[in-house]
């Protein structure tokens, strides 16, 4: 087993926080997006489906390709299709154009996402203790900035092209910077272990893992892409102020991950995951049945607190679970993510039909459901 190697776990690091200044970069601005559009609500959820629909079909075909080849090029090829698709997002003049965006956007962003989980793996086995859920900390972190960065560029009124284009140069160049230090070798041997496969799904023990991994993720994304909506149409804040929602989310996201591994290590990931889905759930609730600023900035904060350290506990699980920590990532993060898939829709359709906060309120539950009795979760890395 290699021993602890802080450079690469700082370089690992780094790309995190570009992940998330990718992704978060965007989600400020699906308010005025969808704005200049002129889409409805339900409209708007099937648009966010081709982030989502991007990401559910990259995820096993990364999560075989870390096998096949390792995890670096993964990170790198994902970086580089995620940056040159954002901007795009700002010039579709239609909403099928800027589904196909965004569905360049989640392919490279989760692309780069399974690779740099694999190589937080790999530096994590060589601590023999809990350092994943600090690197999805740097990437909420990462999300933190993009997003109190958008709240300022929307209030200079900064065109989306100009923003977003900023943005794609800044990953491309971050992650070139930081590629020398990502040095895990998680490529399979075909002679050990038999063929890699070309796409990793879940079986055995990922199963639980990955419903878990899904829970958390239809709550993380629910609350991500309808944060400003809520702000909008349902506390009645404008002028920049509808991102003070997300802000707060991933604000809270960003401690809850910084204090993850301690609470992990003390706890037991089982229990930090049944805690964390029962505060989510809490913040949910408040959300929907108190509309007003501060009871929805703390609404935000409980949800970004309870869901911050399930999926990346669940990819620490399922990489010590499977023979290519990449692979076993990958597969619960296919099924993982699919929550991500459903959340932007099904919240949409519920508030077409009736209302944002009785969608609200079911994803609360939806969340309490996955995480009530997690199973397939250990403690510590081997």
């Amino acid at each position: 087993m290699p021993g602890p190697d802080p450079a690469a776990r700082l370089a690992v690091s780094a790309v995190f926080v570009l992940n998330g200044v990718l992704v978060a970069s965007w989600i400020v601005r699906i308010p005025d997006t969808q704005a200049s559009l002129g889409i409805g609500e339900a409209t708007l959820g099937l648009v966010l489906m081709g982030m989502a629909a991007g990401v559910l079909g990259a995820l096993p075909l990364a999560g075989g390709a870390v096998a096949r080849v390792g995890s670096r090029p993964v990170t790198i090829a994902g970086a580089t299709l995620g940056a040159l698709a954002l901007p795009l997002t700002s010039l579709a003049p239609s909403p099928i154009a800027l589904a196909a965006c965004l569905v360049a956007l989640g392919a490279g962003s989760a692309t780069m996402d399974v690779g740099m989980n694999a190589q937080g793996l790999g530096v994590e086995a060589g601590y023999g203790r809990s350092v994943l859920v600090g690197m999805h900390a740097a990437w909420s972190l990462g999300a933190l900035v993009a997003a109190g960065g958008g709240a300022a560029v929307l209030a200079a009124q900064v065109p989306a092209g100009t923003h977003l284009a900023v943005v794609g140069g800044a990953v491309l160049v971050g992650t070139a910077c930081a590629s020398p230090w990502l040095r895990i070798r998680d490529r399979r041997s075909v002679h050990a272990h038999g063929r890699p496969p070309v796409f990793a799904l879940p079986t055995g023990v990922l199963v639980p893992i990955a419903l878990v991994a899904a829970g958390s993720g239809f709550a993380e994304s629910s609350a991500s892409d309808w944060s400003g909506i809520h702000m909008r149409d349902t506390v009645g804040v404008g002028g920049g102020r509808e991102a003070w929602g997300f802000v707060t989310f991933t604000a809270a996201m960003t401690v809850g991950r910084l204090l993850g591994d301690r609470v992990a290590d003390r706890l037991g990931a089982t229990r930090t995951v049944a805690w964390g889905g029962r505060l989510a759930a809490a913040g949910f609730v408040l959300l929907a049945t108190v509309p007003h600023v501060p009871g929805a900035l703390v609404g935000f904060a409980c949800a970004g607190l309870g869901v911050a350290s399930i999926v990346p506990l669940s990819f620490a699980a399922a990489g010590r679970a499977s023979t290519s920590p990449g692979a076993g990532m990958a597969a619960v993060a296919t099924v993982g993510y699919t929550g991500f898939l459903l959340g932007p829709p099904l919240v949409g359709a519920v508030t077409e039909g009736l209302d944002l906060r009785v969608a609200l309120l079911v994803v609360g539950v939806a969340v309490l459901l996955a995480t009530h009795r997690p199973t397939g979760f250990s403690t510590s890395p081997p």
